[in-house]
C-alpha cells in the first residue's frame, strides 16, 4: 500500500517535500517544476503531513498557505527565473557548463567538442556573463541549483 501512495500512475515518486523558512517563491516553483507534489513548512502539524500525503496519493498538489501567499507577490519578472536563464544559455554553452562541472579544463572541452580552445574560451566566458558568475565553480553552482545541469 505505502508503495502505491509513494508512486503515481507514472511510476514516477511523488514528493512531499518539508522546508525551512529560507526557501522563497523561486526555490517553490522549481521544486514543483521537479516533481515536488507538496510543499510544507518543517513545523507543520503531523495531521496536515498525513493529509499532504493523503492528498498528493489521490492526484493532488498541496501549498501551504504561506506558499501561495509568497507566490501571489511574486511580480512578472520580479526575479530572474530558472527558465529564463535557461533559455538565455545555447546548447553549446550547456554543454560546455556541464563539462566545466566534470571538472574538465578548456583544453579537454574543446578536444571533446571537437573546437579550438579560443572557441571554449569564447563559450565558458559566455556562460559566466549569462549567469552573472565570477568563476568557473560560481557558475556551476548557479547550474546546478537553476536545474541547468545534473551532476
Amino acid at each position: 500500500m505505502l508503495r502505491e501512495v509513494a508512486r503515481g500512475s507514472s511510476g514516477r515518486p511523488r514528493i512531499v517535500a518539508l522546508t525551512t523558512g529560507e526557501t522563497g517563491p523561486a526555490w517553490t516553483t522549481r521544486a514543483l517544476r521537479a516533481g515536488v507534489r507538496a510543499v510544507l513548512p518543517r513545523a507543520a502539524a503531523a495531521e496536515e503531513v498525513v493529509l499532504a500525503i493523503e492528498a498528493v496519493a489521490a492526484g493532488l498538489v498541496v501549498l501551504h498557505p504561506d506558499r501561495v501567499d509568497a507566490l501571489r507577490r511574486v511580480q512578472p519578472g520580479q526575479d530572474r527565473s530558472h527558465r529564463a536563464v535557461r533559455e538565455s544559455l545555447t546548447a553549446r554553452e550547456t554543454e560546455v557548463l556541464t563539462m566545466m562541472a566534470e571538472g574538465l579544463g578548456n583544453k579537454r572541452i574543446a578536444a571533446r567538442l571537437g573546437i579550438s580552445g579560443h572557441t571554449v574560451k569564447f563559450h565558458v566566458a559566455s556562460v559566466l556573463g549569462k549567469l552573472s558568475a565570477s568563476s568557473r565553480t560560481e557558475a556551476v553552482t548557479i547550474g546546478l541549483r537553476e536545474g541547468l545541469i545534473m551532476i
